[in-house]
């Protein structure tokens, strides 16, 4: 049987934690945006507050959160000062 490594606080705050505050919840696990995005970027599956029973799959959702993201800034690409809309 293969061990699995299970996910540290420090290695999941150093991948996520410029974008989202995450702290330990009653026994689970609670992630919240620093910056939170608006309501109509839940069309694209991005959420501004997560939670889980543990850090992995916290993790897990945090990284669905990055693809998330990407997917809404491909289409929605940010307008650059001096565009006209």
């Amino acid at each position: 049987m293969a061990l699995v490594k299970r996910l540290s606080l420090a290695e999941v705050r150093q991948r996520h934690g410029r974008t989202w505050e995450i702290l330990d919840f009653y026994g689970g696990w609670v992630a919240y945006r620093r910056n939170p995005w608006s309501t109509s970027a839940a069309r694209f599956g991005v959420s501004n507050v997560l939670g889980a029973d543990d850090l992995d799959d916290l993790a897990r959702q945090l990284e669905e959160q990055a693809t998330a993201e990407s997917r809404r800034k491909s289409r929605h690409p940010a307008q650059r000062p001096g565009d006209d809309a």
